[in-house]
């Protein structure tokens, strides 16, 4: 058996220094108090293995000199430890008291080959072979006392923030709390039942074997898991998670409602996918792209997302598709342009809405009508200013009634309207007079208690014009023939005059 636990405990303390090492080439903030933790423990497990293998009384008492000293290098590394992984920084007066304690301790513990007050150690037999035992004393009833309140506050600490931290850390506080309590209650035990051969280091050491894993490697994956499920079920965005097959593995709870989900049925996935945004789930590679569905108020704009999953060396596993609803936005954003484009009267396009449209136009295809409503000043000077605007507007609903879907009427200031025609000709003037005649007819039937009104027309064609200003220039000079030779009519303009 001896030779069982000497194995057991060389191991560890090999382990214990590889893991020792690794902590130093670490970057994390904890490593260090981590490293000398590790190398803490060594020299107590050291002395243990010297007494496990001794025969001899002087290498029995080596032992024992180096298993206490050891304890309370322990002790000093775990304050420190627990102060860095548990984020409470010690008062500068109880890092010196503890360091005062300790030493007096060590030196004390030191003293014992000249005073004996420490300890004695005396011979009896363990599995077939001389063992020495320790006989303690005062000194080292002191030891004790000192190492185990400090362990006892340590162990306090840890279970309050294991009581009070988050479930995603109160998980890694409890397993060292657990791994303490149990190789303290280890120690404990052999104190008091005077067991021969103390084998309560082989627990020490696996202590420091889960301090170092769970400071510097563990992360609580299931709990993670769970976590950034519940995050991602909450998100405002519909989330969907494809293998490498484009088949459905996982949907948030807003992706199951924009895929009309009744219940975790993610084989349907796919085909309600590309029935409503035209995603089949085997799209490959990063992408984003904006697309709408419907028109008019049942209209729903959708941004997609696509990203490619890996693993950490890099090999695809899949898939991810965020679609984010911002109809909304949308519908902002277009009556936001709507009210700075259109006319607040009319609902026509506006000074604005015209320099728009026209700077986007092909002149050579296009015919500018400019309208003057004739006598305006009038109306507002008879019948007031509530009767004009009633006018205008049965002006601009005359001009859109009787042009084209794809012509585009704009109100560019008082009574002046302007029509743009696209794919508009000059061989189209005979029947841009009949249209104009037929406004005017509406216009001089009064209607809804409003006075009687006519238009003046004046019409160019862009390909007569050098640029826009140009095509408006020949329009007005055609609408001002118009008015010159009695209203009430329209007058093309041509390079050789109206």
């Amino acid at each position: 058996m001896r030779i069982l636990f000497s194995i057991i405990l060389l191991c560890l303390i090999a382990a214990l220094l590889s893991c020792a090492r690794v902590a130093r080439r670490s970057g994390k903030s904890i490593a260090p108090s981590v490293m000398y933790l590790l190398l803490a423990l060594v020299p107590p497990m050291a002395g243990n293995l010297i007494l496990i293998i001794s025969t001899r009384q002087s290498l029995s008492v080596l032992g024992c000199y180096v298993y206490f000293l050891g304890m309370d290098l322990v002790v000093l590394a775990l304050l420190r430890f627990t102060s860095d992984y548990c984020a409470m920084p010690w008062p500068r007066r109880w890092r010196i008291a503890a360091w005062v304690l300790l030493s007096a301790d060590a030196l004390q513990i030191l003293a014992n080959p000249f005073t004996g007050h420490a300890f004695g150690i005396e011979e009896i037999v363990a599995y077939g072979a001389p063992y020495f035992r320790l006989v303690p004393y005062l000194g080292q009833t002191f030891h004790r006392i000192l190492d185990y309140s400090i362990v006892a506050v340590v162990l306090i600490i840890f279970f309050v923030k294991t009581l009070r931290s988050p479930r995603i850390n109160s998980e890694r506080y409890s397993v060292i709390l657990s791994t303490m309590v149990f190789t303290t209650a280890w120690e404990t035990v052999y104190i008091f039942s005077r067991t021969p051969m103390d084998r309560s280091m082989i627990g020490f050491g696996v202590f420091g074997l889960l301090v170092f894993y769970f400071s510097l490697y563990y992360h609580p994956y299931r709990l993670l898991d769970r976590m950034l499920a519940a995050v991602a079920s909450e998100i405002p965005d519909a989330l969907f998670f494809f293998d490498l097959n484009g088949h459905c593995i996982w949907v948030n709870k807003r992706g199951g409602e924009l895929a009309g989900l009744g219940s975790q049925d993610y084989e349907a996935v796919p085909a309600r996918l590309k029935t409503l945004l035209g995603f089949t789930g085997s799209e490959e590679g990063a992408w984003s792209e904006a697309r709408i569905i419907g028109s008019g108020d049942a209209m729903r704009s959708y941004v997609l997302e696509h990203r490619a999953v890996t693993d950490d060396k890099d090999r695809p596993i899949g898939s991810f598709l965020t679609v984010r609803d911002n109809s909304d936005e949308q519908k902002t954003l277009q009556r936001e342009i709507y009210n700075a484009t259109h006319d607040r009267l009319t609902q026509v396009y506006n000074r604005a809405g015209y320099d728009l449209l026209l700077s986007g136009m092909d002149l050579n295809q296009t015919l500018m009508l400019l309208i003057d409503g004739d006598h305006f000043k009038l109306i507002n000077d008879r019948y007031g200013h509530e009767t004009g605007d009633r006018t205008l507007q049965r002006i601009a609903r005359a001009v859109e009634r009787n042009f084209r879907s794809e012509d585009y009427v704009c109100r560019i200031g008082g009574d002046e309207f302007v029509v743009l025609m696209l794919h508009g000709y000059p061989a189209q003037s005979d029947q841009i007079r009949d249209r104009v005649r037929r406004i005017n007819d509406e216009l001089a039937e009064p209607a809804e208690d409003l006075p009687p009104i006519s238009i003046s027309v004046g019409c160019a064609h862009g390909r007569d014009a050098a640029d826009c200003a140009a095509l408006f220039d020949h329009a007005d000079h055609a609408l001002y023939e118009t008015k010159r030779n009695g209203r009430n009519g329209v007058t093309f303009y041509t390079a050789s005059g109206p």
